[in-house]
């Protein structure tokens, strides 16, 4: 495992095992906050002397004013009165009373930033300065530490390779200490010699083994191939009767009209095709359905009678519905594909539609079973509606109900988390199932959402089965040099020192990663830290700790440690760009942006990242990466009825690394809409949709 800085990878870097990759080669460092900070500091003293005050704040600006010439009052001071801006402190005193000539100054109202004002911000939010961390990594176990990780007692970073260079020997004491690259503390090294790591890359084993530690990655992949659980839970609402015109329909099992296939038709082929395969290449995972309308019924392996959920039970709160269900687990899904094959397919044969539509509780049932099977289980919700039955309904739901669905849904996926289990969400076109709710069962926990023709599922179920967990719960710690910020990250998950990211990824497959964005602290944070000479720093640290659990059990800790060169030259960071680093986090943090409905910022970053890239063939390769959510969110802003499904569905590929669909240079910059003539406007019918098509006139 290994990283590839923010502006390049190193050419003698073994990609093959890389953990950590940066967006360049270089990491950028401004030159004039270097330049204001080093006046700063040589001012400093003197003014101290001279004047008796130690405000950095007015040292720095006369520093800045130096530097980039003189500086405006803020905007606030501005709209005041200068005798409102010179009020002595005894006035703010609870007691004082103004005198009558005294008027209070106007309440400040900002100033909106203008257009050109916003769109300098967005750019200057925008470089190379952006790390990657590929959760693949840790599919494999590499280099083993003898003992215990050793922590620095001030900011927690761990010892590292690196950090030979600065442990010394006191010759007084006879004691080894080392000054943290990090936070420049100095510990005192209580670890042998031989203890300390030889690479990059290191894994710690937190709980002791029950077997020899060389069966870890043999153990795993038992346990990911063969074991795991997979729950199928199926709408059979009224809406999936309704039936496609096919032209050159062929006779399939399970389809009575082979030119009018339903939606459940579609699914039951698909469903089939997957029982058939996985009989002959993993016999031992175990099948289970769950289908759900104006209730939820649990099918399980086919061994055992169908349980029925009806009634007032399909309102109860998650965990009261949870309980129950777990209570029919053991007995409903027991058994091997090897063993149920033929009793599934005469169940799924005898699979009817009925009436309304109650997903969430029909998800927890399947959830409560796919949860007691091994980690890296499965559930794979079908559906082609609204859920409008039980909890977690969202039709017709007013703002505060809006809050408690997403919190029903937030609350599965948790528990999905803690036991390893991934829920794809499968939606089928022509349907608008409001998944910008159903969201986070998908999203937080690593698994897949689709809109698929459901007469071409199959391929699609094949492909997304094939994709395994290789961790449960998964966290990563990442930390940075203390002369540096993460940029857009939410205060919660920084620790109090700033220089400490914690991020929650929960499940880990091959595909999963973690992107972060830094930059320089502001100049006057800078002149507070007297112990970093920026002249003199030649590289930047960066660490990610990722805690996690084996799929059999063990609790491990996987450090990688990358020293990352510095350059002041922002040409030459770009020119050792990584376009594939910075078109995933590119992804990343539009989707971030159009999941809070920031519409304009998530077209801003998704733009100025493609173009950021000087080579033409590296601006394809980060388009490739956000140009078809940049397409779902300009499109979303346009609806006059917005179609949430087809952004969510492009949130969803971003958070979880998949290729977006090719877009154009020309779309990308200039996707809009404009009215047009048409000659005339053609219409059928189906069982559920009037179907118009306007017949354009052909434009140059």
């Amino acid at each position: 495992v290994s990283t590839q800085s923010t502006w390049g990878l190193r050419k003698d870097f073994d990609r093959r095992i890389s953990g950590m990759e940066m967006g360049s080669k270089f990491a950028y460092i401004s030159k004039r906050k270097m330049g204001i900070v080093s006046k700063a500091r040589k001012e400093k003293p003197k003014r101290e002397e001279e004047e008796g005050f130690d405000s950095c704040e007015e040292v720095m600006e006369d520093a800045m004013d130096d530097f980039m010439g003189p500086m405006r009052k803020p905007a606030p001071m501005m709209a005041m009165p200068e005798s409102s801006a010179m009020m002595p402190t005894s006035m703010a005193h609870p007691g004082y009373a103004p005198p009558p000539s005294y008027a209070p100054p106007p309440s400040y109202v900002p100033k909106p930033h203008s257009k050109e004002e916003e769109k300098k911000k967005n750019r200057d939010e925008v470089d190379t300065n952006v790390v990657s961390i590929k959760l693949g990594t840790l599919e494999h176990v590499g280099q083993l530490a003898t003992g215990e990780p050793f922590f620095c007692a001030q900011c927690s970073a761990v010892l590292s390779n690196h950090s030979k260079s600065v442990i010394i020997k006191d010759e007084a004491t006879k004691k080894s200490i080392w000054t943290c690259e990090f936070c420049n503390f100095k510990n005192e090294l209580l670890i042998e010699e031989e203890e300390i790591p030889k690479a990059d890359t290191i894994t710690y084993l937190i709980e002791k083994v029950a077997h020899p530690v060389s069966d870890v990655v043999v153990k795993e992949k038992e346990a990911t191939e063969d074991d795991i659980s997979i729950v199928f839970c199926i709408d059979v609402s009224g809406s999936m009767d309704a039936a496609k015109f096919s032209k050159d329909g062929k006779p399939m099992k399970y389809v009575k009209n082979k030119n009018y296939p339903t939606r459940l038709e579609g699914v039951k082929v698909a469903i089939d095709n997957q029982i058939e395969q996985l009989t002959k290449t993993n016999p031992r995972r175990k099948i289970g359905f769950v289908t759900f309308e104006n209730k939820v019924t649990l099918i399980g392996d086919g061994t055992q009678p169908p349980i029925v959920f009806e009634g007032t039970k399909l309102d109860a709160s998650f965990f009261t519905l949870l309980e129950e269900a777990v209570n029919f687990s053991g007995t409903h899904m027991g058994k091997s594909i090897a063993e149920t094959s033929p009793l599934l397919m005469e169940k799924l044969k005898a699979i009817r539609t009925g009436g309304s539509t109650a997903l969430g509780p029909g998800l927890i049932v399947a959830l409560a079973m796919a949860a007691q099977g091994k980690p890296g289980s499965r559930v794979i919700i079908c559906t082609d509606g609204l859920a409008n039955k039980g909890s977690g309904s969202v039709e017709g739901m007013s703002e505060k109900a809006a809050y408690s669905v997403k919190e029903f849904y937030t609350q599965a996926a948790e528990y999905a988390k803690q036991h390893g289990v991934l829920i794809s969400l499968v939606t089928l076109v022509e349907s608008e199932c409001r998944l910008d709710m159903l969201s986070p069962v998908a999203n937080l926990t690593g698994g897949d959402i689709l809109r698929v023709d459901p007469m071409n599922l199959s391929a699609d179920f094949t492909s997304f089965l094939a994709e395994k967990v290789i961790a449960t719960n998964v966290e990563v710690k990442i930390k940075i040099h203390k002369g540096l910020n993460f940029r857009n990250e939410p205060e919660k998950n920084l620790g109090s020192d700033k220089t400490t990211l914690t991020r929650e990824a929960g499940n880990a497959t091959r595909d999963s990663i973690v992107t972060f964005e830094y930059c320089m602290k502001k100049p006057h944070e800078l002149a507070l830290i007297p112990d970093i000479d920026w002249e003199k720093l030649e590289k930047l640290p960066f660490q990610s700790q990722i805690s996690y659990k084996t799929l059999d059990g063990k609790k491990c800790l996987k450090v990688i440690t990358q020293l990352q060169d510095i350059t002041h030259e922002k040409e030459e960071a770009k020119k050792g760009v990584d376009a594939k680093v910075l078109g995933a986090h590119a992804a990343i943090s539009a989707a971030q942006m159009a999941e809070k409905g920031d519409y304009k910022k998530a077209k801003a970053t998704a733009f100025l990242y493609s173009n950021w890239a000087p080579e033409p063939e590296k601006q394809e390769m980060v388009r490739e990466k956000v140009g078809g959510l940049y397409q779902a969110v300009k499109m979303q802003e346009m609806a006059h009825a917005p179609q949430m499904d087809s952004l969510t569905f492009a949130i969803n590929k971003a958070y979880n690394a998949k290729k977006q669909p090719v877009i154009s240079y020309a779309l990308l910059r200039f996707l809009h809409l404009k009215t047009v003539s048409y000659t005339h406007l053609r219409a059928h019918e189906t069982l559920r949709y009037l179907v118009c098509r306007l017949l354009l006139e052909k434009k140059k």
